[in-house]
């Protein structure tokens, strides 16, 4: 069974929100009747129709992507000069970003039309780690990284990390591995800020077990599905 909205994304009409308007909008119909719950679960003899046009979900396709700096990957920025899609040869359809990498990130960032994996990959109570590799300004100290996992308030919000370590440092830099199983908008450039250390560079390099490996930047590969379970979400 598939909840309604994530039914529709995976057709490829539109993303799982766009589809939540269409459903409470009475646009969707169900073996001809019409559903205004997007969770309404879907079975595989069910018929589905949007707008009177009968719907087949897409085949599930996994992409990993080595994000470039300056590239957004909310799709639905019209302002932006370049996007993730832009990447991604219009073969593979509609696929979507799973979870937040901010424009001046780079690194692996996941594009799918799977709504289980998308949702799994990104609700805080799977606590999936994603692994960053973060360039300070000049020479930190260690003291820094408790205050980091003993948590910060920003924004009326306390953001934490499950840990973070020096990696090297110079007069210079000061290279440090972040990791987090929660992605608050911004969360890691938001912490150096409150701590008052300027951030050069941050870039992901791990999700679960998925990494970028010797990807360059900029490129992007097919992933199968029980490969990007496995490593990502460990199943």
């Amino acid at each position: 069974m598939t909840k309604l909205n994530v039914f529709i994304a995976k057709a490829g009409v539109c993303s799982r929100r766009k589809a939540d308007i269409l459903i409470k909008d009475g646009k969707v119909k169900i073996n001809g009747k019409v559903v205004l719950e997007p969770w309404t679960e879907v079975g595989d003899k069910d018929f589905v129709a949007v707008r009177g046009k009968p719907l087949r979900p897409e085949n599930e396709i996994y992409l990993i992507i080595n994000k470039p700096r300056g590239v957004t990957v909310t799709l639905e920025d019209e302002h932006a000069k370049r996007k993730i899609s832009d990447i991604i040869p219009k073969k593979y359809g509609r696929v979507f970003p799973v979870g937040r990498l901010d424009k001046d990130t780079s690194g692996l960032i996941i594009m799918t039309n799977d709504g289980k994996l998308c949702h799994e990959l990104t609700h805080p109570k799977f606590e999936i780690e994603k692994e960053y590799v973060a360039t300070i300004e000049g020479s930190i100290e260690k003291g820094l990284f408790d205050r980091m996992k003993a948590g910060i308030e920003d924004e009326g919000e306390v953001l934490k990390v499950k840990s973070a370590s020096m990696m090297s440092r110079n007069a210079k830099k000061t290279d440090v591995k972040v990791i987090i199983s929660e992605g608050k908008k911004r969360h890691i450039r938001r912490m150096f800020k409150q701590l008052g250390a300027r951030l050069v560079s941050l870039k992901r390099v791990r999700i679960g077990d998925l990494t970028l490996g010797d990807m360059g930047e900029g490129r992007f590969k097919s992933i199968e599905k029980k490969i990007i379970y496995r490593l990502a979400l460990g199943k």
